[in-house]
């Protein structure tokens, strides 16, 4: 495992969950629940908390990218403090306002700051080279993602490139598949098997066009069709839901547009003001 930047040792950790055998995946569920209490641990104390055998753990460690149990835990031990715990939201019908608004943005916050820990810094650079010099970008999405795509094409439009983020799930497929090899098609989905996304990803590598998914987990049917894999190590949360993936998935498509602005000032800043002209009200008529 190549080293990850302070803080991103649980977002790598989610990433993989998905992929492990169900032995595997109460050791890492373990680890994500209980990171400052395994930096004490044995692999033993490991094993019997995750209900199987030291071999199974020292097994999942490897699985999940470290060489073992001692590296995995001299992550942890470093990430301590600093790392984004996992963000687990409590609150309930009892709760006032601004108790509830706390604790969301405090969650928000926790997945903020460990969402760019699985992304592969490569993986990164290359989706910022195509997205850059594409023809056009498509961004599609569904569910609870959707929002993403269309915040992402905005911006992208925002900026002086050729977007869209159609927002009807056959409406996507046809314009994917008539994209063009220079084009790039940008899927997201938090579980990486939203089945209408799929399809149209499908249908955009079939076209020939470069497909960039965006997504929770380094092992997903979406990571089986894209051409670049961008992953957020952000699951879907279960109940008290904030929307943990699709915010880390916003952040990241904003940090694209960016570097793709910055590498294309001329056409950026002309469209930019001319977008400022529009929704900057003139006070001289008021």
């Amino acid at each position: 495992m190549s080293e990850r930047p302070a803080g991103s040792t649980l977002a790598v950790i989610r990433a993989a969950l998905p992929a492990l055998l169900p032995s595997e995946q109460r050791v890492a569920e373990v680890v994500l629940a209980r990171p400052a209490e395994v930096v004490d641990w044995s692999v033993a104390d490991l094993a019997a908390a995750a209900n199987t055998s030291s071999a199974t753990a020292v097994r999942a460690c490897q699985h999940l990218g470290f060489r073992g149990f001692q590296q995995l835990r001299l992550l942890l031990a470093r990430d301590v403090g600093t790392a984004a715990e996992p963000a687990s939201p409590e609150f309930g019908p009892e709760d006032s306002a601004e108790t509830i608004a706390a604790a969301v943005f405090a969650t928000a916050s926790s997945v903020l700051a460990g969402g760019m820990g699985a992304v592969d810094p490569a993986e990164l650079r290359k989706a910022a080279d195509v997205m850059t010099t594409a023809r056009r970008l498509v961004f599609v999405a569904n569910g609870a993602s959707g929002f993403v795509a269309q915040a992402a094409a905005f911006r992208y439009v925002g900026t002086g490139f050729l977007a869209e983020a159609p927002t009807e799930a056959i409406t996507q497929q046809i314009v994917c598949r008539l994209l063009a090899p220079e084009d790039v098609c940008v899927a997201i989905s938090s579980s990486g098997s939203n089945e209408l996304t799929l399809r149209a990803a499908e249908a955009a590598a079939k076209a020939g066009a470069t497909v960039v998914g965006v997504t929770s987990f380094a092992h997903s049917p979406l990571t089986a069709v894209a051409d670049l894999t961008l992953i957020t190590g952000t699951a879907p949360f279960q109940g008290n839901d904030v929307l943990a993936g699709p915010m880390a998935q916003l952040a990241l498509l904003v940090s694209l547009q960016l570097a793709a602005g910055f590498r294309r000032p001329d056409r950026s800043s002309e469209v930019l003001d001319e977008v400022w002209r529009v929704v900057t009200p003139d006070t001289r008529r008021s």
